[in-house]
This record gives C-alpha cells, sequence and structure tokens, in this order.
C-alpha cells in the first residue's frame, strides 16, 4: 500500500529510528533481547528498498526495479519467517522449547525456495508494477504456482504460521504478544482488502506493527532466564498445591 517513493523512504526511516532506539535500549538493559529488538531497524531498511522499487516504476528503470524488488522479496518471503524463527530460538532458555524451535528454523528454510521462485516469476511478467496506487509483485500476489482463490489463501496461512508460532512457543511470548497479534490481524486486512498488493501492503503494516517492539524492549528482563526461573518456580509450586 506505499503510495509513493516518499511514503516508504519516510516509514523506512521512522522504523529504522524507532529500531535504533530498540537496540540501544537493549544493548543497556536486556542485552539478550536484541534479536527482535532489530527487528524495526530490518523493517526499516524492506521499506527503503521498496521506495527505489517505486523510483525504478515511475522512472521507468526496469533494472533499478528489478534489483530492488528481488532484495524486498527477500525480505518479504524467505527472511521474515526464518528470523522470527532463529530469534525465538536464540533468546529461549528452556532446553525442550529450544529444541523444537531449532526444528522450526530448519522447516522455515523452505521459504527460501519459494523466494528463489517468486524472483524467477512468470515468462514475460514484470516481477512488479503500480496496482491501484501500491506495489504488485506480479508472482508473489498472483499466488506462485497456487494460483486459485483458496490454494493462494493456504500458502498466506501457511507462511503466517511459520512466522508467528515461535513466536507463540517461546518462552517470553508474553513480551511479543502485542506484535504477534498485529501482524496476525493486519495479514488478514490486507487478504481481505488489498488482495491485488497482499505483499506490499502487509509488509508496510507489519513494519508499522513492529514499532510496538519498543515497549516488549522496555518491559523484558535483565537476563532472559528470570522470567524462565519465575515461570519454573510458579510451575513447581501449583504441582506442589495440586499434591496436597
Amino acid at each position: 500500500m506505499c503510495y509513493s517513493a516518499e511514503a516508504s523512504f519516510g516509514s523506512g526511516a521512522l522504523l529504522l529510528g524507532a529500531g535504533a532506539w530498540c537496540a540501544r535500549t537493549a544493548a543497556r538493559k536486556s542485552a539478550w533481547f536484541w534479536p527482535f529488538a532489530v527487528v524495526p531497524v530490518l523493517f526499516g531498511v524492506q521499506q527503503c528498498t521498496e521506495g527505489f522499487v517505486w523510483l525504478g516504476i515511475h522512472g521507468e528503470k526496469p533494472l533499478l526495479v528489478e534489483v530492488s524488488s528481488r532484495i524486498y522479496l527477500l525480505f518479504a518471503i524467505a527472511f521474515w519467517p526464518f528470523w522470527y524463527s532463529f530469534a525465538a530460538w536464540k533468546m529461549e532458555v528452556d532446553p525442550r522449547k529450544k529444541s523444537f524451535l531449532g526444528f522450526w528454523m530448519g522447516m522455515s528454510l523452505i521459504w527460501v525456495l519459494a523466494y528463489l521462485m517468486a524472483i524467477r516469476g512468470d515468462a514475460g511478467v514484470p516481477i512488479a508494477c503500480e496496482s491501484g496506487h501500491s506495489v504488485r509483485y506480479n508472482y508473489s500476489d498472483s499466488g506462485g504456482l497456487w494460483k486459485t482463490g483458496i490454494s493462494k489463501w493456504i500458502s498466506r496461512v501457511v507462511y503466517l504460521v511459520t512466522a508467528i508460532v515461535p513466536v507463540l512457543v517461546m518462552t517470553h511470548r508474553k513480551l511479543l504478544l502485542g506484535p504477534a497479534v498485529g501482524a496476525s490481524v493486519t495479514a488478514l486486512a490486507a487478504a481481505l482488502y488489498y488482495d491485488h498488493a497482499f505483499t506490499s501492503v502487509w509488509c508496510l503494516w507489519s513494519a508499522l506493527v513492529s514499532a510496538l517492539i519498543a515497549r516488549s524492549v522496555w518491559l523484558a528482563p535483565a537476563k532472559a532466564e528470570d522470567l524462565y526461573l519465575k515461570e519454573s518456580k510458579f510451575r513447581a509450586t501449583g504441582a506442589l498445591c495440586g499434591s496436597v
């Protein structure tokens, strides 16, 4: 939905600023939280990349469109499912959950294949174009190999599940429920109202939602083990009370 290069660069600049604060604050008080603290920065880079896609489209520079779109889609399709899995795995202190998250991280790499197919695209069709005041990434927004309505929805649900499950499984999930719910709601809204440019619209909205991570950084404990030990103690107390 970014209406112009200015909107893309502007949102990117705001996210880079918010991300810089998150990264600096996490480094000072909760260094273990860095994988999520840098998310707004990464979204900011992604949004600036789409700014160059717009410049290429309006300036009729197909090479700029091609290169910028490839970088943008690398973020949108392949990077985010892996990064959220990696971040959850990196921050996890529960050995059982860490093993599961490591497995999930490996599974998330399947989206690299989806990315490679997206940048190859359909023969004779440009990788990106303007459609309804938004950028349409032709292959991914058409559903790729799954161009029928229901199949396209299924692929989007699978993507969302791949990205969200690690956040919901990790011990510190309460810190990130706001961004996770926001990403889910914006995915549904983008699919319903901007199906023709789903990738661009959802990424923009998710990028703005990522600013909520600032609250998560502020609330994060000094050590990852603090919350884990607190929950372990609570479960042990509950089990003891149940046995009485």
